[in-house]
């Protein structure tokens, strides 16, 4: 079962650190300084975990995992006094690597784990970064779909993070997509988990408002920034 916290209403959810490779390259504190100049109550980091053997690449190196979590629960504890600093990790569920899901969950410094589900695993050691544009446009939703399902019936996970974003690819809104959307939110809410309203799809029109009127009344939803910038942070903030 997911594991209770509250996210409030002034809290910055789903930051991102340096460290993936895709974002601002400065230091953790940075971001915890302008959110407390911003009047924030919490800012909660979910940077992309990174995978054994590196699968799928744009995540930070598997060693640079401990340091991750080191540092962020030391300035956890010395801004305790001025904001509330939150540790997760956003992750793709790739059956392979279920036991190393296990070990993350079992890490008392990570207090949530958050499904991003950008690739699916087609087969055990083969992923859909592998498909060509055309195999992706066709496939992807439906593996990807299928897997933030497995992920959830896993009990491992707490949020999921913009679960309409795996449409992305798709030119116009399908009956299959109504279906594979239903399973998806069927599951969430059975699941008792958070379904994250992504403000980064949003910008970049993979927000599907299809997806969201089928999510029940009392779903717990959350906005997230998916912040990779400073300056981003603030604008999401505004």
């Amino acid at each position: 079962m997911p594991r209770n916290f509250h996210i409030g209403r002034n809290d910055l959810f789903h930051v991102h650190t340096f460290r993936c490779g895709h974002a601002e390259n400065v230091p953790d504190e940075v971001y915890i300084k302008k959110a407390v100049e911003l009047g924030a109550a919490g800012i909660w980091f979910a940077d992309h975990t990174p995978f054994p053997g590196d699968p799928i690449g744009h995540r930070m190196d598997i060693d640079a995992l401990p340091e991750y979590l080191d540092t962020l629960t030391r300035l956890k504890e010395e801004y305790e006094d001025k904001i509330a600093v939150h540790i997760g990790l956003e992750i793709e569920y790739l059956p392979s690597f279920h036991a190393f899901y296990e070990k993350l969950h079992e890490d008392p410094r990570i207090e949530f784990m958050m499904i991003g589900q950008h690739t699916y695993e087609i087969a055990p050691g083969l992923f859909s970064v592998e498909l060509s544009h055309e195999e992706k446009v066709e496939l992807e939703h439906i593996g990807s779909g299928e897997a933030m399902i497995r992920g959830i019936e896993s009990g491992l996970f707490d949020i999921i993070a913009h679960p309409d974003r795996i449409f992305r690819r798709r030119q116009e809104w399908t009956y299959d997509m109504t279906v594979l959307s239903r399973n998806i939110i069927e599951a969430a809410v059975s699941a008792d988990m958070i379904l994250e309203k992504n403000m980064e799809s949003m910008l970049r029109k993979w927000y599907y408002p299809q997806f969201w009127e089928m999510v029940p009344n009392g779903t717990q939803t959350v906005v997230g920034t998916d912040s990779h910038w400073v300056d981003d942070l603030v604008k999401k903030w505004d």
